[in-house]
């Protein structure tokens, strides 16, 4: 097939009206540099599960402040000799846990 001049005309009349049709809105090269901007930029979407695990990670950071000053307290306790342990209170506790396995 031979490709003439006239041919290649029409084929970039062709293409023109085909763009031109897709690009309803006239537009100034200022609204289409915006608009090019605007596909440019990236954009995220979070799911409420992510949105629940970074809740978590947030609340599980301020956790080790508060553990720690907890264990400064027990260990002032025990070099004081006023830290005591209540047996009662951990074999509760134990057994509850393995009826909790059992259950």
């Amino acid at each position: 097939m031979k490709i003439s001049n006239s041919t290649q005309q029409y084929i970039n009349q062709s293409y023109a009206a085909n763009n031109a049709n897709t690009n309803t809105t006239a537009n100034t090269s200022a609204d289409q540099g915006t608009q090019t901007q605007e596909r440019l930029a990236d954009s995220i979407n979070l799911s409420s599960t992510t949105k629940d695990l970074q809740s978590i990670e947030a609340a599980s950071a301020k956790e080790p402040e508060e553990r720690a000053q907890k264990i400064a307290d027990l260990k002032g306790q025990i070099q004081a000799g006023q830290y005591t342990v209540n047996a009662e209170e951990i074999a509760e506790k134990m057994v509850g846990s393995i009826l909790n396995d059992v259950a």
